[in-house]
């Protein structure tokens, strides 16, 4: 295995991580921690977003920011831009659950963060595929 695809089957492995830990979370703890579920959403499209940057032989840039990574990523692929409202939805979730004055979060919030993080997973896996990167990790 190349060094690529190693990084890049971490940054997978990364990804589904985060994205486990807070459908777990969703699923297990009552109420659930609503924040914890939000950040770990944006950590795993971070994750993955990065994962496929690094597919395509770059460097992911040191940011947080998912608008920011999208476009690098819409670079490679235009397909991305369906997912652009769904990264700046969850870029919020990076610094403002974890450090006061919080955001004010609802259910309804985190089965949305869920939802968008679950739809950048699956896509970016799927393209990731494509390129012949495993993405059972």
């Amino acid at each position: 295995m190349s060094t690529n695809n190693a990084i890049v089957g971490e940054w997978i492995y990364l990804a589904q991580m985060d994205y486990d830990y807070a459908l777990k979370s969703a699923n297990t703890f009552h109420p659930a921690p609503v924040e914890i579920i939000c950040f770990h959403c944006q950590q795993a499209a971070e994750k993955i977003l990065k994962g496929y940057i690094a597919a395509n032989g770059d460097t992911p840039v040191k940011t947080h920011d998912l608008v920011v990574l999208i476009k690098y990523c819409k670079q490679y692929s235009s397909d991305f831009d369906n997912y652009a409202d769904y990264c700046y939805t969850l870029t919020a979730y990076i610094s403002d659950t974890r450090y006061p004055p919080k955001l004010s979060l609802e259910e309804s919030d985190m089965k949305q963060a869920l939802n968008h993080a679950r739809k950048i997973l699956e896509f970016t896996k799927s393209k990731l595929a494509e390129m012949g990167f495993g993405t059972n990790s």
